[in-house]
């Protein structure tokens, strides 16, 4: 049997919008790999809930960082090769 572990989701604080287990700018490194797990099967809800987490965001964060790349640029699929 496996020893119960919390989990340590890497989520936001607010107002900092920082994350609350490694302090990096949200969405850190690791909590992408968790969006991305998390929405395997629906990118598009992905996009959704990232355009909802930024719209939230804005009035706590400084207007001169690109908050679209932070937020929601990352997420977009691969794009497909065309020949």
């Amino acid at each position: 049997m496996t020893p119960y572990r919390p989990r340590r989701d890497h989520i936001a604080v607010r107002p900092s919008w920082r994350c609350r287990v490694c302090g990096a700018p949200w969405p850190c490194q690791p909590a992408k790999l968790q969006l991305l797990d998390l929405y395997a099967d629906d990118r598009l809800g992905l996009m959704v809930d990232l355009g909802m987490a930024m719209a939230a965001a804005l009035p706590d964060l400084p207007r001169d960082e690109n908050q679209l790349d932070r937020f929601v640029r990352w997420a977009r699929p691969p794009r497909r090769r065309v020949d």
